[in-house]
C-alpha cells in the first residue's frame, strides 16, 4: 500500500519539477527578448539566429541512465494580442494563440501554464508550457511560452517505477520470510507447550 501510494506521488512530483525549471528558462528568455520585441526585430535578430542553432546542437549529456543527444525545448512568442511572432517548430508564426490558457493568463498579469496533446488520443503526445510576460516599464508588450514534451520525463518515470516495483517485490519476500519465521517459532512452542500440558495430565514427569 505505500508503495503504491508513493507511486501515485511519482509522476506529478516529476512534472512539477519540470514545471518549475519551465518557469525559470521562461523569465529568463522574457529578459532577453524585450529588446528585439520592442524593435520588433524578432524574426531577424539574434534570438532566432540562438534559436536556430540551438536547434542544431548536439548534446553529450548522461542523466542518471539516460543519454540525452537531442535539444527538445519548445519556445514561442507572441505580441500583446496573443499573435505568434516566433515559433521554434517553425509553424504556427501569425496565429492567434490569445486563447491558449499559457498566453491568455499570462497578458493579464497572472500565471500562465498549460498541458496540451499534439494528438489528441495519445496521451504521451502531451507538451506542458509555461509562459513568462515580456515587460517594457512594467507594461506587458509580448509574451514568451516554453514548453517542454511530457514525454522526456517518461523514461525516468519508467525507470523509477521499476526500481520501485523491484524493491517492493524484495520487502515483500523479506516479510513473507520473517512471517514464516515467526509462524514457525509460535507453532513449535506452543507445540512444547502443548505437550507439556498433556505430560502434566497423564502423570508423567514432563520434559524440561
Amino acid at each position: 500500500f505505500v508503495m503504491r501510494s508513493f507511486s501515485a506521488e511519482l509522476v506529478p512530483g516529476m512534472r512539477q519539477s519540470l514545471e518549475e525549471t519551465l518557469v525559470d528558462t521562461a523569465n529568463l528568455l522574457a529578459e532577453l527578448l524585450v529588446d528585439e520585441v520592442t524593435a520588433d526585430s524578432l524574426t531577424a535578430g539574434h534570438f532566432e539566429r540562438a534559436m536556430d542553432a540551438f536547434a542544431e546542437r548536439r548534446l553529450d549529456a548522461r542523466i542518471w541512465f539516460l543519454k540525452k543527444r537531442d535539444p527538445n525545448l519548445i519556445v514561442y512568442v507572441t505580441d500583446a494580442q496573443g499573435i505568434v511572432l516566433f515559433d521554434s517548430r517553425g509553424r504556427d508564426v501569425g496565429e492567434d494563440y490569445s486563447r491558449w490558457n499559457d498566453v491568455y493568463l499570462t497578458l493579464r498579469g497572472e500565471y500562465g501554464a498549460r498541458t496540451t496533446r499534439e494528438i489528441p488520443e495519445d496521451d504521451f503526445s502531451s507538451v506542458m508550457y509555461v509562459a513568462a510576460p515580456i515587460k517594457l516599464d512594467d507594461k506587458i508588450i509580448g509574451v514568451v511560452s516554453v514548453g517542454k514534451p511530457s514525454v522526456a520525463v517518461q523514461p525516468f518515470v519508467e525507470r523509477a517505477m521499476a526500481n520501485i516495483k523491484e524493491k517492493s517485490a524484495l520487502m515483500i519476500l523479506a516479510a513473507l520470510a520473517l512471517g514464516m519465521l515467526i509462524t514457525y517459532w509460535l507453532t513449535f512452542s506452543i507445540r512444547k507447550l502443548t505437550l507439556f500440558a498433556q505430560d502434566v495430565r497423564a502423570g508423567k514427569r514432563p520434559a524440561m
